[in-house]
């Protein structure tokens, strides 16, 4: 009875460090994916006059939200932009309509922050002071910055 006993204690003992080990390492593994969140920069590119992300856009915008998938985020920020191509109003409303765009992928995928801003460019800065247009400019910018750890 008494050996029974014993090995029952060394059995529990060996049952609670394995418990207060597998919980360090949790504990460890967590605050190394906090100390991996640093802000996120992701550029997605449109077609002329197009305000749906493409396949290429949706797959940058999944490789982003992996990086931050275990992150708090306390902001995020999308601004859409369009070339300096067709009326200025109509530039304005495309640039909304990507950066919305952009924003409703992120939310379908769960992807929420303390505070969103959505910024249109519309055709602000699309001519460089020569006149001549700036390239790549049909996009829109997201940034994603997380909470500090232990915040």
């Amino acid at each position: 009875m008494n050996q029974t006993m014993r090995l029952l204690t060394a059995a529990g003992a060996v049952g609670l460090t394995t418990f207060g080990v597998h919980s360090l390492a949790e504990q460890s593994i967590r605050e190394d994916m906090e100390a991996a969140c640093v802000p996120v920069e992701v550029s997605v590119y449109f077609a002329p006059s197009q305000t749906e992300l493409n396949e290429f856009a949706e797959d940058l915008l999944d490789q982003a939200v992996s990086q931050i998938e275990h992150c708090q985020l306390a902001q995020i920020d999308v601004t859409g932009f369009a070339d300096h191509s067709g009326q200025a109003e109509y530039n304005y409303r495309v640039s909304e309509m990507r950066a919305h765009a952009a924003l409703e992928f992120l939310e379908e995928r769960g992807v929420t922050a303390n505070m969103i801003n959505l910024t249109a460019r519309g055709e602000e800065g699309a001519l460089q002071e020569n006149g001549e247009p700036v390239v790549m400019r049909r996009k829109a910018d997201l940034r994603f910055i997380p909470l500090p750890p232990n915040a």
